[in-house]
């Protein structure tokens, strides 16, 4: 394990090409207005205090990724085990701000696109960061960076991009923000704890070790960590994309039932799991009651 302290240009590689690639089990773009808020509100405090001789220092948490190789010979990529809300929401930042001034400062603009793509690859490998599908948080993303028309899907992320956007610009218009000197505090200012795992590390448990940070994970989402800590992984990409997703299209998290008001997936492995056991376990402690029913992970079958 490498653990540095980065700014964000540099976690975007300052401009050079890089790769970051959400795993199977990690959940969708989770973030609210609160957070966007928050971190906004941050940003522009840091703004009002800026000076270029000594740029004060904000630290944003952590990003633990692991090292996964190299694409098309020359792209380093990593596996985002945790802080993606973090980058997404910070990439959207980036977005809206260049849209915002690409009339008028064209030299940020591109800096920005220089941050958020790789200009000379192609498919998914042309963008620095991937989020994962569920939801249509991919295809809104992508959609976005291209300047698209953003799909009819259920992520947050078209949300959170009109959002920024909006008070990015209002800011600018009303309070005569520049936005060179706002670029600087969003790449230079802003900073993570930057923490490398190795192959032979395994994320899932980091991952599992984080749940007490940030927006808190649901039942369900420790769940699915669960698996894809028992699955090698050579099979996790046909477990997940043929079968566990199709499970998390059918039982949405985001839709609650009864009065416990537990997301459909966790209602449901809930009542698997009593089915299995004859015993109703308490709402927090399905996944606790998960890996103690080993046969609860072989039972799982696809659904055709």
């Amino acid at each position: 394990m490498k653990a540095d302290s980065l700014k964000i240009s540099k976690v975007f590689s300052s401009g050079g090409d890089v790769h970051y690639i959400l795993p199977y089990f990690q959940r969708e773009y989770a973030w609210e207005k609160d957070n966007w808020k928050t971190l906004l509100d941050d940003v522009f405090d840091i703004y009002d205090i800026y000076n270029p001789e000594q740029e004060p220092e904000h630290f944003m948490g952590s990003l633990v990724v692991i090292n996964d190789g190299t694409r098309n010979g020359t792209v380093p990529a990593f596996k985002l085990v945790d802080g993606q809300q973090r980058l997404i929401t910070i990439s959207l930042i980036l977005c809206a701000l260049g849209r915002l001034i690409r009339n008028t400062h064209t030299s940020i603009t591109k800096k920005i696109s220089r941050l958020l793509l790789n200009p000379d690859e192609g498919n998914h490998l042309h963008f620095k960061l991937l989020p994962t599908p569920k939801y249509g948080d991919r295809a809104a993303y992508l959609a976005l960076l291209r300047e698209e028309e953003i799909p009819s899907v259920d992520s947050k992320i078209p949300i959170a991009f009109e959002y920024l956007q909006k008070e990015i610009e209002y800011k600018i218009s009303r309070d005569g923000i520049d936005p060179e000197r706002l670029f600087l505090v969003l790449t230079n200012c802003l900073q993570v704890v930057f923490i490398d795992l190795d192959q032979k590390e395994r994320p899932y448990e980091i991952f599992e070790s984080l749940n007490h940070k940030g927006k808190r994970l649901s039942q369900a989402d420790l769940v699915r960590n669960y698996i894809a800590m028992k699955l090698p992984d050579s099979k996790q990409e046909e477990a997940f994309e043929k079968h566990w997703a199709k499970i998390e299209t059918l039982l949405q998290e985001r839709r609650t039932v009864g009065r416990s008001g537990l997301g459909e997936l966790t209602a449901f492995l809930r009542h698997y799991l009593a089915m299995r056991t004859a015993s109703l376990c308490n709402e927090e402690n399905v996944y606790a009651r998960f890996p103690s029913v080993s046969q609860c992970v072989r039972q799982l079958k696809p659904i055709n």
